[in-house]
Formats: structure tokens, C-alpha cells, sequence
């Protein structure tokens, strides 16, 4: 069985054994690190795949999906980067031109730290007839075997054995992430018929690459959901929830397995129930303070529909901060506590590792999960 079987029969199935799979890549740095490289928007897929190759883990590859802007009419990109000596900071600053009008971004990169978007796409609700032409333009086209060619192109670097997820803010909530989750909050209060209205749109998009991203050899796709520090339970009830269960339906029809990401506070969503109700299949991460604000592990699984499997849920504090023994010990702690519960568990961190994330620290993770499995 390869990589990428055993993982998907496992999110499936469940299995005896544990498996390991600590995140890497997604622009957080720890491949940036592996790579002998210091600024991490010059991370490579082949950077990401062999730092994964490195530790005895089951790699879930995160990739981003690529550009659909060249199937809208008269849209394009415009930018000029810039370099800040005193800050050593790249600066990026961006137009995103159409016919209806001109959207600005700005956004910066810091050496082994990454990027930071200050100024996003949309800010005021008068912009939202651009985001709309653009979709509407995008909604014109049937043909998107460009983006399946172009994921093949990346499941060629990291092999038929290892599974793909391919990220896109395919949760309608989110508005193509043209504003940010703030704002993005507000105009769903502010101006709710526009606000739907695109989110419909967003729908029938997602029905038209869900396929595109199938053939092109993906196994997972991405679904968001911010956390409670961004938005309250309501947003869950009227947008997030609803609207997961139609694209969830439509990735599952596709074959594929929907992952969400929420390395945020998730209660009181998580005590609601809201993520059983969404048709995830993996959910992660499950942290206690101060990376989360779950009660406890055991607390959280309990409220998490058994049929999810999970993925996690070592805070990057302690991956950072811990020594590979204290890593070890509450690796242990958290998969006890999975068999004890008869859960499907991935061991895992709460989030894409740093840049300054020592190996030691992976390798101590793995190592537990060997150990626990031998013990069973």
C-alpha cells in the first residue's frame, strides 16, 4: 500500500495503527529551513517534497490552486516589488485590473518569516461589482482542463504514491478571500442580498473546478472556516454551515475528500456541532490554549463526529519552545488518549511548522507514533 493509499483509507476507515503526518509547507517555512534557503516565497515543490522525504511521516501535500484569472475576460495583473534594506523586507504591491474597475494589494515578506498581506484586494462595499464582473466572467467558461494539466504537473513532482490537497477559497463564506475575514463579516451585515448573491456565484464556480481539480489527480480539497475570534456562531448558521454541505456534496461526487483547517479558537462552533453538520471528512486542529481554545483533547473529541477523522494537535509553541522528550511525552498523551476514545487520529501539529521548528522535534513525533502502534 502507498503513501497516499494508506492515508486515504485511514481518513476513510480508520485502522489500527496511528499514523504521523506533521504538516509541512503551505509558505510557513520549515521545508524554506530543510531547503538551505532563507526567504520563503523561493520555496520550490521539489523544496516541500524533499523535506518531506526526510522524516518516516505520511506526507499530505498542500498546494495552492492555480490561477484562474486567465479565463475571465480583460482581467489581469499588474505589480512592481520592491526591496526595504533597513526592514531587509520585500514589498509587493499589486493591481488587479478589469473593466470594471482596479483593485490595489500590498503585501510583504520578511526573511524566515514569510508574508503578511496589509492591504487586501477589497475594502469597501462598492468593490464588490468588481469582484462580481470577475466572477461572472469566470462563470462564462466550461473549459478548465488548463488547471487539471496544471496539477499534474505537480502531482509529476511529488509522485503517483503521496496525496494532494489542492487549496482555493472554495468556501463561498469567504469571497475568493478578496477582503479579509473582518470585512468580509461586515458586508454580509452591510449589504446581504450583494453579499449572497456572490456567494451563489462562488457555488457554481466551485461545481465547475471541483472537477477540473479531480482530474488533475488531487485526492483532498480544502474547505475554510474562520474561528470564533473572527466570527460568531451566527455566520455558522446562516453562511458556513448551509453552504459546506452543498460543496462538500460536490467534492464528495467528484471523489474527493474535503480537509479543513482551523488552527484559530473553533469553540463554541465545535460544542454547536456546526463542523459535524459541514460534511468534512479531516478536521484539524483540536488545541488547547494558547494555541486554541479547546478544554481538552479528550473534551474536543468528544464532540466531534467520530466519523471525521482528525489531524494534530502539537501547538507550534511547543514545537518551537519543547525538547524532543517533552514533544514525545505529549505525543504519547494525545494518541492514549485517541485509542482510549476509539478515534482516527493523524498525529500532527496545529498548523504548518515554522521556519526555526527544530527536526529533532519531528523526528520525537514520529518515534511516538512507532512506539504507541508497537505497543498495541
Amino acid at each position: 500500500m502507498t503513501s497516499r493509499e494508506k492515508l486515504i483509507d485511514y481518513v476513510k476507515n480508520g485502522g489500527k495503527e496511528f499514523l504521523c503526518s506533521p504538516q509541512i509547507g503551505a509558505g510557513a517555512g520549515f521545508d524554506t529551513k530543510l531547503a538551505g534557503k532563507t526567504w520563503i516565497g523561493e520555496t520550490t515543490l521539489e523544496d516541500t517534497r524533499r523535506a518531506w522525504e526526510m522524516f518516516d511521516v505520511v506526507p499530505l501535500y498542500n498546494f495552492g490552486l492555480p490561477d484562474i484569472s486567465r479565463y475571465a475576460k480583460e482581467v489581469h495583473y499588474e505589480g512592481e516589488s520592491s526591496f526595504d534594506a533597513v526592514k531587509n523586507r520585500k514589498i509587493h504591491n499589486s493591481v488587479f485590473c478589469t473593466p470594471k474597475g482596479n483593485l490595489t494589494s500590498t503585501s510583504f515578506e520578511d526573511e524566515l518569516k514569510g508574508g503578511c498581506c496589509t492591504k487586501y484586494w477589497i475594502t469597501d462595499e462598492e468593490e464588490l461589482s468588481i469582484l462580481e464582473y470577475y466572477l461572472d466572467s469566470l462563470l462564462e467558461n466550461d473549459d478548465f482542463s488548463a488547471v487539471s494539466e496544471e496539477i499534474r504537473k505537480m502531482r509529476a513532482v511529488i509522485g503517483e504514491e503521496n496525496a494532494m490537497d489542492i487549496q482555493w477559497a472554495m468556501q463561498p463564506y469567504e469571497l475568493l478571500c478578496f477582503p479579509n475575514t473582518m470585512d468580509t463579516a461586515i458586508f454580509a451585515l452591510t449589504c446581504p442580498e450583494t453579499f449572497r448573491r456572490l456567494m451563489d456565484k462562488i457555488l457554481r464556480l466551485d461545481e465547475k473546478l471541483l472537477p477540473a481539480v479531480a482530474a488533475g489527480g488531487s485526492d483532498f480539497v480544502f474547505l475554510g472556516g474562520p474561528g470564533s475570534e473572527m466570527i460568531s456562531p451566527k455566520y455558522y448558521e446562516d453562511f458556513l454551515v448551509p453552504y459546506s454541505k452543498i460543496v462538500t456534496q460536490m467534492a464528495h461526487q467528484n471523489g474527493l475528500l474535503v480537509y479543513t483547517h482551523i488552527c484559530s479558537p473553533v469553540e463554541p462552533m465545535l460544542s454547536n456541532g456546526y463542523y459535524n453538520q459541514m460534511g468534512i471528512d479531516l478536521f484539524e486542529t483540536l488545541s488547547e490554549a494558547p494555541v486554541g481554545n479547546v478544554k481538552s483533547i479528550e473534551d474536543a473529541f468528544s464532540k466531534l463526529d467520530p466519523a471525521i477523522c482528525t489531524r494534530g494537535n502539537i501547538g507550534l509553541d511547543r514545537l518551537l519552545q519543547c525538547s524532543p522528550e517533552e514533544i514525545y511525552d505529549q505525543s504519547m498523551h494525545i494518541l492514549t488518549k485517541a485509542h482510549e476514545m476509539g478515534r482516527k487520529h493523524i498525529l500532527g501539529a496545529s498548523d504548518y511548522m515554522f521556519y526555526a521548528t527544530p527536526e529533532e522535534n519531528v523526528r520525537a513525533m514520529a518515534r511516538a507514533v512507532r512506539d504507541f502502534n508497537a505497543s498495541l
